[in-house]
């Protein structure tokens, strides 16, 4: 049973302003928006971003403020501040050199909440080692899923912020003002465990479904342009040698399978994790 109180509401109070995979957004007014999650959605998931929300807001790793929670029909959401801009995906068709500026705008936000530190959010090896008792994990024999787990519970611990989807789309930008958000995710850990999902997510995550071949091919070359631009710049700015993140790769990928499942990442996933867990010592 969620501690966090809910505010009852009869009706959604207009059409909503966007989508994601697992969500809508709606004007709420003064300056706020309710993040509506469709039916089904997991209640502790709900509460799981609030809390982390609110925490990333008290550290100062965002601006987004969270309010509440409301509960519509039998569909949960929390009420965030609203924020003005659009996401960085969306940036280049008003301002095509943003695609220039993209990596360092990103790697500058990386070092800035990795910076803070907390022990409220969950421990990202102990969250990977969790998802290996989920379904999506069934492809992957007993004697392997405990190999994998021995090895994601010895690596160091920490306790910087870590987002786990630092994507562009989780980006909103506003002329020079940058906001992260989606912190639903969010663990604590080293930095390390960051950069190998960001590697996944500029060379392996699926792209926008319903796109042409045509499409692909351009985002998937932009991201990969993103991606080379990120790591040296964030490389400049913290001085993190890029092979100490090579062991946290299969700890990305776990998360990734574990967290979202997704339909068209499945086969490069799984084969992924069990060779890279073949190859533990």
């Amino acid at each position: 049973m969620s501690n966090i109180p809910v505010q009852k509401a009869d009706r959604l109070p207009s059409a909503p302003i966007t989508h994601g995979r697992s969500a809508e957004i709606y004007d709420w007014g003064e300056g706020r928006v309710l993040k509506l999650y469709f039916k089904d959605f997991p209640e502790s998931d709900v509460d799981l971003e609030y809390l982390n929300t609110c925490e990333a807001f008290r550290l100062g790793c965002t601006p987004m403020e969270c309010f509440g929670k409301v509960e519509c029909d039998g569909r949960y959401g929390i009420i965030l501040k609203k924020i003005l801009g659009i996401s960085m995906t969306k940036m280049p068709e008003k301002n095509p050199l943003i695609l220039f500026k993209a990596g360092r705008i990103i790697a500058g936000q990386h070092a800035m909440v990795q910076s803070k530190h907390t022990d409220a959010l969950p421990d990202l090896r102990e969250k990977a080692a969790a998802c290996l008792d989920g379904e999506a994990f069934a492809f992957l024999p007993d004697g392997k899923k405990e190999k994998l787990r021995r090895y994601i519970l010895s690596l160091p611990a920490g306790d910087s912020v870590i987002h786990l989807d630092f994507h562009t789309e989780n980006i909103l930008m506003n002329g020079k003002d940058v906001t992260v958000i989606d912190w639903m995710t969010a663990a604590k850990g080293v930095p390390q465990a960051e950069v190998a999902m960001m590697y996944f997510l500029h060379h392996h995550a699926e792209l926008f479904p319903g796109s042409s071949k045509a499409q692909l091919a351009f985002y998937t070359a932009v991201r990969t342009f993103i991606y080379k631009s990120f790591l040296k710049n964030y490389v400049k700015i913290t001085g993190m040698d890029p092979e100490s993140a090579r062991p946290w790769y299969v700890v990305a990928l776990t998360l990734r399978k574990g967290l979202w499942n997704i339909a068209s990442e499945k086969e490069y996933l799984e084969s992924e994790i069990e060779r890279l867990t073949d190859e533990i010592k």
